[in-house]
């Protein structure tokens, strides 16, 4: 038997536990999907106001951090952009993975780890255990903003050190994340919970044929499958489905791969003095701003961005014929 996962949309993750039986249907991996992308475009129905912030957070998805933006001092990537690409901006890894070059962009010093591969995907890094033998699971930035110098900030008076992934592989401690597609985000985010429950329980028989079982996975403190900490109902967004909010989830992730600081987030994951470049928190609402896109913060237009962003159409049939 074989031990699989899978994950069922950004609601929740199931483990599958046995493969199906002979003359039961297996699934395949069809392939990358031939055609236009069939996705990256509004919702419909927008006004014309919800359209502008749509371009402003696309606008914000897609720019490049630098030192002056408060990139890092840890980071693993400089854009929601570099990371979210393909087929179309909100989705996966790029065919080309721009881990590579961002290693020594500008004067940086990094070593591009053994794991980060040009042709490869995008990878985030979580250790399983701490040196004490504790559990660990958190996120390890690749790479330290040291020795980097922008056009707009300097940062070779920072001298923190990559962490050393070699032992970490070594000793099998690593395991790795690659970038969910955020297409259809703000349709997820909709969905009621009882909506959630009740097609987990109207799938359990199919999902048994299949060989899939599994649960929703648990969340602190509470204990309760899948649920918010504060208010009891389902959580759903990340790997681990652990954010409540397209919003906790763009401020999460703005803070944890690139380093950005923010009004969810407002403390530096690195306070090393000697790499701080940008006020801290790095991004916030602008009270002073003219419009709606000028007032609100990047974590702000990162969220509106994704919930105005469309689900990807169907895949034409051949792109799932058996090969």
């Amino acid at each position: 038997m074989t031990r699989r996962m899978v994950v069922l949309g950004t609601l929740l993750t199931l483990v599958a536990f046995a493969a199906p039986a002979t003359g039961q249907f297996n699934a395949h991996d069809p392939g990358p999907r031939g055609g236009p992308a069939g996705a990256g475009g509004m919702v419909d129905g927008l006004t014309d106001a919800q359209k502008a912030v749509f371009a402003a957070g696309l606008d914000d998805f897609n720019e490049e951090d630098g030192i002056a933006s408060g990139l890092g001092p840890r980071f693993n990537m400089n854009s929601c952009g570099g990371c979210h690409a393909a087929p179309a901006v909100g989705g996966t890894s790029p065919a080309v993975n721009p881990q590579v070059a961002i290693a020594t962009f500008n004067g940086a010093k990094n070593v591009v780890p053994p794991f980060i591969r040009l042709n490869g995907p995008v990878r985030e890094v979580r250790f399983k255990y701490n040196a004490d033998g504790s559990r660990d699971g958190g996120v390890h930035a690749l790479y330290v903003i040291s020795g980097r110098k922008d056009s707009d900030g300097d940062a070779t008076g920072c001298t923190i050190k990559q962490e050393e992934f070699g032992p970490q592989l070594n000793r099998n401690n690593v395991i790795f994340r690659i970038p969910s597609p955020v297409f259809g985000l703000g349709l997820i985010e909709s969905i009621p919970d009882s909506a959630i429950v009740a097609n987990q329980q109207n799938t359990a028989s199919v999902r048994s044929a299949l060989g899939i079982f599994g649960r929703p996975n648990f969340t602190l403190p509470t204990g309760n499958p899948n649920r918010n900490g504060n208010d009891g109902t389902i959580a759903r967004f990340g790997w681990k489905a652990q954010n409540k909010s397209g919003l906790l989830f763009a401020g999460e992730a703005y803070n944890v791969e690139q380093g950005i600081s923010n009004e969810l987030f407002p403390q530096e994951r690195e306070e090393n003095a000697d790499c701080q470049f940008a006020s801290v928190p790095n991004t916030t609402t602008n009270m002073e701003g003219a419009t709606a896109a000028d007032i609100l913060s990047d974590i702000q237009k990162f969220a509106l961005f994704m919930k105005f962003l469309a689900q990807p159409t169907p895949a034409p049939a051949t792109a799932s014929t058996t090969r």
